[in-house]
């Protein structure tokens, strides 16, 4: 048996590889793109707004390619699967990376109040609400899977990373809307996705989250430790409720997605990381008690 080199370039390189990133044009998936471009590899990037594409695309620079579509329906996951199809005969990574938040449409002070809780519940949201998050966070994840699979199966080392985020495992009275962690039960589509994949030799894995700057956090700036977040304030007062006290860095998204993507994360399938600072080991979005008002999103 030859031996194994364990050279960071060997175990995490993704040089040569070609990627997809839907939603790689802002935030996370900006962040995921540049990662993927400075380590030697061709990205193509997605998402609904050309000039956002275009721009991120411009800035980064290297191996980009930039696909405007839409991943909420059926047919426009497989209108970007066509168009890669026309350019590569495989592909080795897809990131399902594209996602939308709808917040309360009602907004309330105590979220231990009774009588509030029971007007939120019902004032707050509409069918509009969890259409519009299950047709991209849910749907988009599954068709543009199923979309790519031809030319993932011609891949050495295919593999599959769902963005999803920890509102998906947190208590919903601290982790934003319910129509949005509802969404995120892509976390077990990614299981199910793994395990129909498993005859094709497609590995799935799930990255869940925390707070990070991206346009759902919002935009106004403030920093930390020398460091500038795209963040709101709730946002950013979230963030520092976890272990490390502050917000994620984008090259803490880009790393764990480095490792799934490579030959050092080629022994995880159907895993699941969350990259959230420790936020959901805060007091109260496990065991019930009552959080800080600013705590909310």
């Amino acid at each position: 048996m030859s031996t194994p080199s364990f050279k960071i370039e060997d175990v995490f390189g993704v040089k040569g590889k070609i990627v997809v990133v839907t939603g790689g044009g802002s935030g996370i998936g900006k962040a995921i793109t540049a990662g993927f471009v400075a380590n030697g590899a061709k990205v193509y990037i997605t998402g609904r707004r050309k000039e956002v594409l275009d721009g991120t695309a411009k800035e980064i620079g290297g191996d980009i390619i930039a696909l405007q579509g839409d991943v909420s329906t059926k047919s426009g996951c497989k209108a970007i699967a066509d168009a890669i199809s026309a350019k590569e005969s495989k592909i080795d990574v897809l990131i399902n990376c594209a996602g939308v938040m709808k917040g309360w449409r009602t907004q309330i002070k105590d979220h231990n109040n009774p009588d509030e809780v029971e007007k939120l519940l019902w004032d707050g949201a509409e069918d509009d609400d969890f259409n519009y998050t299950n047709t991209i966070n849910v749907n988009g994840v599954y068709f543009m899977t199923a979309a790519l699979v031809p030319l993932l199966r011609k891949s050495d080392e295919p593999s599959v990373v769902v963005i999803s985020s920890i509102a998906g495992l947190a208590n919903q009275r601290a982790m934003g809307s319910v129509s949005y962690g509802a969404s995120k039960v892509a976390i077990h589509l990614s299981t199910l996705l793994a395990g129909r994949l498993h005859p094709l030799k497609i590995r799935v894995n799930t990255i869940c989250p925390g707070i990070f700057p991206s346009e759902m956090t919002g935009k106004s700036d403030t920093g930390g430790e020398g460091h500038e977040y795209s963040l709101g304030e709730q946002a950013f007062k979230a963030g520092k409720r976890s272990t490390v006290g502050r917000p994620g860095r984008p090259e803490e998204i880009v790393g764990p997605v480095l490792m799934l993507s490579s030959k050092a994360g080629g022994f995880l399938d159907g895993a699941m990381l969350t990259v959230d600072g420790g936020r959901l080991m805060g007091a109260g979005i496990h065991d019930g008690l009552r959080l800080p008002e600013d705590t909310y999103m």
